[in-house]
């Protein structure tokens, strides 16, 4: 499995710990991956045969490369304080009409995971709220383990932050919040899933089963209690106990619904018109019910089916 040390990865953890994977005969090796466009090559040669699976880069990988991968199951989903604007506690800017452009001087900079991302979607969906685009701005790549002091020493402006981050950057440098951008229009956004390389899940289906029925009991136990996915958090997420209790979490669906999930298709093929080939989302729409795996021969996932189940 190509894991991200972050939340998302806390009921696939648990699934671990409470023996749900070895009740189903499977032994799991984690790999440790930077982003989901990481685990590309190994979904593709088959070497990685699970990936945490952010759905923006998904999408534009299905985009680029059709067929390559598929998703098994839902794994994280945007709730309020987990996904924020920081800016220093002494920063100018109060507000996200600030970061318009007067057409003169220098722009704002904001720092986000990659480009072409969920931190830059849904970045452009808020902005847009204050009438800002994309052009008034300049988005710059900092991992996110960095953009706490990115942000504190001024190399950006504004930083694009997820948990455990926003709780350090907040208490090691009196970080201040300038936006949420999981409200309103990205309100409940997805977030993340679980991924197959589609060649390998259609050849070894019962492999694939056997996960999705261990990962749906570690995502139920996530989804009923977040005091589990807190307990869990240091002994991957490279945090201390007191930063795991006090950070804001999102919610972990136990459905995996292609309706819910196209959201994020639409908002990238929005975000996309007007854009150089080179800087769109995507280059045509994409349809998330055709990227839900099922095992050769049978019907298609359900959209109310539980977490992973096929039919």
């Amino acid at each position: 499995m190509a894991i991200i040390s972050i939340p998302d990865v806390a009921p696939a953890k648990l699934a671990e710990h409470c023996g749900f994977f070895a009740r189903e005969g499977l032994k799991i090796r984690w790999t440790e991956i930077r982003g989901s466009s990481d685990a590309v090559p190994g979904l593709a040669s088959g070497d990685t045969h699970v990936a945490l699976w952010n759905y923006v880069t998904g999408y534009a990988v299905e985009d680029r490369q059709p067929g390559l991968a598929r998703l098994i199951a839902d794994a994280y989903q945007a709730e309020n304080d987990c996904f924020l604007l920081m800016v220093r506690k002494d920063s100018p800017i109060q507000s996200l009409a600030d970061l318009k452009s007067n057409g003169t001087g220098d722009k704002i900079t904001i720092g986000v995971g990659t480009f072409k991302s969920v931190s830059t979607l849904t970045t452009e969906s808020t902005l847009r709220l204050a009438g800002v685009t994309a052009d008034d701005i300049t988005f710059v790549q900092v991992p996110l383990p960095q953009m706490a002091a990115a942000v504190q020493n001024r190399r950006v402006d504004v930083g694009w932050m997820t948990e455990p981050f926003i709780t350090f950057f907040k208490k090691q440098y009196g970080g201040r919040l300038l936006e949420d951008v999981a409200t309103a229009g990205t309100s409940q956004w997805p977030i993340a899933g679980w991924a197959v390389g589609t060649k390998w899940a259609d050849a070894h289906p019962d492999l694939v089963a056997r996960f999705q029925r261990a990962l749906a009991r570690g995502q139920e136990l996530a989804a009923r209690d977040d005091s589990t996915v807190k307990k869990i958090l240091p002994s991957y997420a490279h945090i201390d106990e007191e930063t795991a209790h006090s950070i804001a979490l999102g919610s972990f669906p136990t459905t995996l619904n292609p309706t819910r999930l196209q959201r994020v298709a639409d908002a990238m093929e929005e975000f996309s018109r007007g854009k150089s080939e080179a800087d769109k989302y995507l280059t045509k729409p994409i349809d998330a019910s055709k990227l839900l795996w099922h095992a050769p021969g049978s019907a298609s996932t359900s959209p109310t089916s539980p977490l992973g189940a096929t039919s």
